[in-house]
């Protein structure tokens, strides 16, 4: 990602970097364009935040690491297990 494409935290009523400020004296057609593209710009960052988060997409996307997460952690489990099983029959 550039700079030119990333919004920028400023003052406000500054618009974001890499967009151009509209022109004074901008027409309503022209002021409702740019309110389209910054809604569709919205969604679609919207729309990437949804997907990084969701689970059914990151496993089918990432296979072979969901397997590694899920396989990793039914190991932590068994070992768990053992060790509180044998700790139980120490103590008898």
């Amino acid at each position: 990602m550039t700079s030119d494409t990333t919004p920028s935290i400023g003052r406000q009523g500054q618009r974001p970097a890499g967009r151009p400020p509209l022109p004074p004296g901008a027409g309503i057609n022209q002021m409702k364009l740019d309110l389209e593209v910054t809604r569709d710009e919205l969604a679609s960052t919207l729309d990437d935040l949804f997907a990084t988060f969701n689970i059914r997409v990151q496993i089918r996307s990432h296979p072979v690491v969901f397997v590694s997460v899920f396989l990793t952690m039914v190991g932590a489990a068994a070992g768990i297990a053992t060790l509180l099983l044998r700790r139980r029959g120490r103590a008898r």
